[in-house]
């Protein structure tokens, strides 16, 4: 009954995790910013002042990648990459709605001088494109509340999002 059970879990989370790391693809126009998104599977939900301890249990090594990106609709995506005990900012287009966002992010970080670079994961991108999804890396060699501060800025000048917007803090 037991190995019933943990083969059961297995296969569950095997054919969740496609959905649980669709979040950040652009399928929502940026029209629908605070339109509650459905209920994702163990999505946690934050407002932007709930980042502070979403990237404690980052740093902490609690979250299961070394990366979290909040979105509110799919679009707004951006990553919070924690590594050699800095914060770092990515943004992948997945979606072709979400093309125009890596100009202005890229000027955003040419605006308050950060290096950033354009690479990818390889990640096929949910438009008509013979190349993977671009992503932008801003590197910011942050602290919490460092990265807490720029990404409220973007999130605030780039998506137009507020202090009321939820977002779904992804994967």
């Amino acid at each position: 009954m037991q190995q019933q059970l943990t083969l059961l879990l297995r296969q569950f989370i095997f054919f969740s995790l496609p959905f649980l790391f669709a979040n950040c693809n652009g399928n929502q126009s940026s029209n629908e910013k605070n339109v509650p998104l459905p209920a994702n599977i163990g999505a946690e939900r934050i407002k932007i002042d709930g980042l502070n301890e979403a990237l404690t249990k980052l740093k902490s090594g609690k979250a299961a990648y070394q990366f979290i990106g909040i979105t509110s609709n799919g679009v707004d995506c951006i990553y919070f990459v924690y590594e050699n005990g800095k914060f770092n900012l990515e943004f992948e287009a997945m979606g072709e709605d979400q093309l125009l966002f890596i100009d202005k992010l890229t000027e955003f970080a040419n605006a308050n001088n950060f290096k950033y670079l354009m690479t990818s994961y390889n990640n096929k991108p949910n438009y008509n494109s013979n190349k993977p999804a671009p992503v932008l890396r801003i590197e910011i060699n942050a602290t919490i509340d460092e990265a807490i501060k720029l990404g409220t800025k973007i999130q605030s000048e780039i998506f137009h999002n507020d202090y009321k917007t939820v977002y779904d803090v992804v994967p």
